[in-house]
């Protein structure tokens, strides 16, 4: 009788190991009941845990931010994430409250055409240009506020009364749209400290025409407040800092895993190795994700004659092999000759998942199967999906 073993992946424990483990029983018990499936728990023995109960967190256990780091700018800071993301957000919420435009005497040119020409000529400021070439962000400072004074948001706060009193707003439109333009060129986000972002704000807002003495100094203002300090609070790292307890606890075992594994795998690999013994043969090893690299490299750094067949099911094998990170195996050497007939199964939406044909030809068969879900639900779809019953029914000996 064949005993199928299931070897879990990364941050993986009780009870989603049990829940995820019957429901391989049920999917296989419908195709073929001849099978035996049996456990490999490696989480619960081998897998990575804060052995000093959280020493290394500050504040860890507490509820709060650890004596100290208390942040009163944390709004602030958190503001400016959300324009690096939307550069516009605060032209767009200050421009609605402005209402009709402002009348203007006979003769005189809009507010908006005076701060439009002098933003233009703000690069030709020999102190800005080095406060933003210092902050790594003048290659794409010109361009920035080009686009921001050209687009429609900017165009409509440019118009309103509310842009002779907010030269800082604009300000930090432009240098969180430069920040999204050199983040874009390349993987290194630019290095760019906050105190030098705010010297290049108010060395721009200085420059521009406006009330800059009745401008606000800082991004939360009461007016964007009101309108957006629900989403400021809601994402402000403080709150993270404070809720950082449960954030480790939710984030660590699966994270911790990989590391783990990465650095010191041999427990884990014993783990899968103890339940290969105990196991009846012939086995066939079901290793889902980081399951999937351990039971390959295990495979490959021992002969398992009563290991039939390998089914990685969206597992990073091939991906670790490419890169020359796959522990058992350096990139360009072939998989053993005792390594048993491996099948990889993948799902297009899953993308943690890979494919190993074309890295191991005629050594590894590739099967695509569509659990019909979103990344990262498509992760985890597998155990739901009849398409892997059928195969693995066809597949097993």
């Amino acid at each position: 009788m064949t005993t199928v073993l299931f070897v879990h992946g990364t941050g993986v424990r009780e009870p989603g190991y049990g829940g995820s483990l019957e429901r391989i029983r049920e999917g296989l018990a419908a195709v073929r009941p001849d099978v035996t499936v049996a456990p490999c728990h490696w989480g619960g023995s081998a897998g990575s845990a804060l052995r000093a109960d959280g020493l290394s967190v500050p504040g860890y256990g507490t509820g709060r931010a650890a004596p100290g780091e208390e942040d009163p700018e944390a709004g602030d800071v958190e503001f400016w994430g959300l324009l690096y993301v939307d550069p516009l957000l605060e032209l767009r919420l200050l421009a609605p409250e402005s209402g009709a435009r402002a009348e203007l005497a006979p003769g005189a040119a809009p507010a908006g055409e005076a701060l439009t020409a002098a933003a233009l000529a703000l690069a030709r400021d020999e102190v800005l240009r080095g406060l933003l070439d210092a902050a790594g962000i003048g290659g794409e400072f010109a361009a920035a506020v080009a686009a921001v004074v050209t687009s429609p948001d900017g165009r409509d706060f440019l118009r309103s009364p509310a842009a002779p009193g907010e030269p800082d707003a604009l300000a930090r439109a432009f240098v969180a749209e430069a920040v999204r333009r050199t983040a874009a060129r390349g993987p290194a986000a630019p290095a760019l400290d906050g105190t030098a972002r705010d010297a290049a704000v108010a060395r721009i807002a200085a420059l521009l025409p406006g009330d800059a003495a009745g401008s606000h100094r800082g991004p939360v203002t009461r007016r964007v407040g009101r309108l957006a300090g629900r989403l400021v609070l809601g994402l402000a790292s403080a709150q993270a800092v404070r809720r950082r307890s449960a954030l480790t606890d939710a984030a660590h075992p699966a994270a911790g895993d990989v590391l783990l594994y990465l650095a010191r795998g041999e427990a884990i690999r014993e783990a899968v190795a103890a339940a290969v013994r105990a196991a009846r043969p012939p086995v066939v090893v079901l290793a889902h994700s980081l399951g999937g690299i351990a039971s390959l490299d295990l495979l490959v750094l021992r002969e398992l004659p009563e290991v039939r067949l390998l089914v990685t099911v969206g597992s990073q094998a091939p991906f670790l092999y490419e890169l020359g990170a796959l522990p058992s195996l350096e990139y360009g050497a072939p998989l053993p000759a005792h390594v048993p007939p491996w099948i990889n199964v993948y799902d297009r939406r899953d993308l943690l998942s890979y494919v190993g044909a074309g890295l191991f030809p005629g050594r590894v068969r590739d099967v695509a199967v569509d659990g019909r879900q979103p990344f990262p639900m498509a992760h985890s779809a597998y155990w739901g999906n009849p398409e892997l019953y059928r195969l693995l029914a066809a597949e097993l000996p």
